[in-house]
């Protein structure tokens, strides 16, 4: 009887979990509820960047082994940090760490596997283009919170995955990094519960497509980097207390090396020459995501 729940569990969930996590579940059924239960979980989007670009440019079969290159980065960090792929969209994937297997530091997990597939991109980016070939980035966005997760759909036909308000902030964080020109953005409930493991910086706050609320957000660094450069910070209150003009000189002088601090001093120049109203409450307003 253990060995035919066994059976049935890798049956069910041997093609879209990691091996290991299948495992688990089969060795404690317990830790598996099917249908919807409100889990705490941490879900990530993250999505190639270039891909329209390279679509006009690579034939179907160059563009598709390229992108599956690409994906199976994401695909093996995800699973190596215990996570589990929910979808992949296109040019994009959706993660989750928090369920269906209990992880009591998945912020942390989520986080350490979006900078290491940053990091991998990165530099396989780089060694493409250096051979004149082709490539993509990554952008990632990363929320923490409460969502149901569950199949969904029919009864021949579903999909385990999560739903709920964290998991749509996710979805809208993921277009941020293009805005700021980084690669991995966090949302605060994800930021709060870090403790430390990473260092963080805010970058602003922004009010996304279907959120009236402003949503503070924050880019990590590897737990090995140095604290972030405290100056981004005083230019942010200074820029929050409409000192545009001295927020916009202290983001010039980082924003060689600083894709956050670039586009933050163009838009502190603009509001310099140009004050907003005076209801302004140093939120940015995204329009697209």
């Amino acid at each position: 009887i253990e060995e035919r729940s066994r059976k049935r569990i890798q049956n069910a969930f041997g093609h879209y979990l990691a091996p290991t996590l299948v495992d688990r579940l089969a060795d404690s059924e317990n830790a598996l509820q099917l249908g919807g239960e409100q889990r705490d979980v941490t879900i990530m989007f993250a999505d190639l960047s270039g891909f329209t670009a390279l679509s006009g440019i690579l034939g179907p079969e160059a563009l598709v082994e390229t992108t599956n290159a690409y994906l199976k980065i994401i695909a093996d960090e995800v699973d190596a940090s215990g996570g589990y792929i929910d979808k992949f969209i296109g040019d994009a994937v959706m993660a989750i760490w928090g369920a269906p297997v209990a992880d009591g530091n998945h912020p942390a997990h989520a986080v350490a596997a979006a900078l290491k597939v940053a990091d991998t991109i990165a530099q396989k980016r780089e060694l493409a283009i250096a051979k004149g070939e082709h490539a993509f980035d990554i952008k990632v966005g990363i929320n923490s919170g409460l969502a149901v997760v569950g199949n969904v759909g029919s009864e021949k036909r579903y999909n385990y995955t999560a739903v709920g308000e964290a998991v749509n902030i996710a979805a809208r964080l993921e277009g941020l990094p293009g805005v700021y020109k980084c690669r991995v953005i966090v949302g605060p409930d994800t930021a709060d519960r870090l403790d430390g493991v990473f260092p963080l910086r805010e970058i602003d706050a922004v009010t996304v497509k279907g959120k009236t609320a402003p949503l503070r957000i924050f880019e990590p660094f590897p737990a090995s980097a140095p604290p972030p450069d405290p100056a981004y910070g005083d230019a942010l209150a200074l820029y929050r207390n409409r000192d545009f003009a001295a927020a916009a000189s202290i983001w010039n002088r980082l924003s060689d090396a600083d894709g956050p601090a670039s586009v933050m001093a163009a838009r502190a120049l603009v509001f310099a020459d140009d004050p907003p109203p005076d209801n302004w409450n140093g939120v940015f307003v995204m329009s697209e995501k």
